[in-house]
């Protein structure tokens, strides 16, 4: 495993060829400055990019009606769907469905016994959500936001999930309590452990051949 940047690490955003990330650059009398870099692959090469760039990649080509329905955008966890359509989530679980208008056509609050949800991700049309506080996952399906099913409880495999990465037929697992990466089939929903780091582990993206943590002291290419 390598580390490849230092610090804090907010986001990874998948693209063609590699990989989007905001991070924390400097905190300046209480106030957190936020910067972004791209790595492509065929070179290694780190750029700097303007915000525009992504949020494109993070809201889809209605970015900035977005990005102003959503709030804090760097917190927010987002959906690309088919149509322009974006759903969001709030890091106090508030979420909604955007036309490509940028329109809410849905607004609700993604929650479980108390626990709101600290991520999303979609498989075959079905919305994942994972629950730290909860130690659950739970499908819904998206056309009518009704909980359909719940992996976990009280003897669960996950520990603080915080992050949600679909890889094929799994959802990949980022657990901070457990500093584990938990693999889930979304066929079979049998659970296995894939990997173990020495930090929480926040966030898990594969583009290619390419896999990234984001831990607490950085990214890390595994």
């Amino acid at each position: 495993m390598k580390k490849v940047f230092s610090g804090e690490v907010y986001e990874v955003l998948p693209i063609s060829g590699g990989i989007i990330f905001s991070y924390c650059k400097d905190v300046i009398e209480e106030n957190t400055l936020v910067s972004y870099k791209m790595i492509t692959f065929d070179n290694g090469r780190f750029t700097d990019i303007a915000k525009n760039i992504y949020l494109l990649t993070k809201f889809g080509n209605n970015y900035k009606a977005v990005a102003a329905v959503c709030g804090n955008y760097i917190t927010a966890k987002s959906i690309v769907l088919p149509g322009g359509k974006v759903f969001l989530l709030s890091e106090d679980g508030e979420a909604m469905l955007l036309g490509a208008d940028a329109v809410p056509v849905w607004t609700g609050e993604l929650k479980y016994r108390g626990g709101v949800a600290t991520d999303i991700a979609l498989y075959k049309n079905a919305l994942w959500a994972s629950f730290a506080d909860c130690n659950v996952l739970l499908r819904y399906n998206l056309t009518s936001m009704r909980e359909e099913l719940r992996i976990g409880g009280n003897k669960s495999p996950f520990d603080k999930p915080s992050g949600l990465f679909i890889d094929g037929d799994t959802v990949m697992v980022s657990n901070a309590g457990s500093s584990k990466l938990i693999e889930v089939n979304l066929n079979t929903y049998s659970v296995f452990e894939y990997e173990e780091f020495s930090e929480p582990v926040r966030q898990y993206v594969r583009v290619g051949e390419n896999r990234f943590a984001v831990l607490d002291s950085g990214l890390y290419l595994i």
